[in-house]
């Protein structure tokens, strides 16, 4: 497991787009039934802003899970990730993206589309993030 990974209740995690509740759904079942968390949620050191994992998200709130795995990077400093926007009438930038998430608005789901490595993580037992 990688030594950045560090545990964050789910609700205060800030969100910069909506989800699709099917999918949402899809990942909340998966997690029930392997009873894993199988990858760490991408998020911005400073503002705990979600880069990727919104639908883990989600369903780390409906299970109720006190912390999840996060994966924290500083966002507007590091050049190994980038963004672009999947909907042509929609700018989105780094700095858009916090500003956003910070206004308490958020992009439509699928808005955003983060490209980044994060390290080999191993799954952990959902019963571990109830505590």
């Amino acid at each position: 497991m990688s030594d950045n990974i560090i545990f964050i209740n789910p609700r205060k995690l800030i969100w910069h787009e909506r989800v699709r509740l099917r999918h949402a759904a899809c990942v909340l079942l998966k997690m029930i039934f392997s009873r894993r968390f199988d990858a760490p949620i991408l998020i911005d050191f400073k503002t705990k802003t979600i880069l990727d994992g919104h639908h883990r998200c989600y369903a780390a709130n409906r299970l109720g899970l006190k912390n999840v795995p996060c994966y924290p990077i500083n966002y507007l400093e590091d050049q190994s990730i980038s963004v672009y926007s999947r909907r042509p009438d929609v700018f989105v930038d780094k700095k858009e993206v916090l500003r956003v998430a910070l206004s308490g608005k958020i992009f439509p789901h699928k808005t955003t589309r983060h490209e980044y490595k994060i390290p080999e993580f191993q799954p952990f037992m959902i019963s571990r993030l109830w505590r």
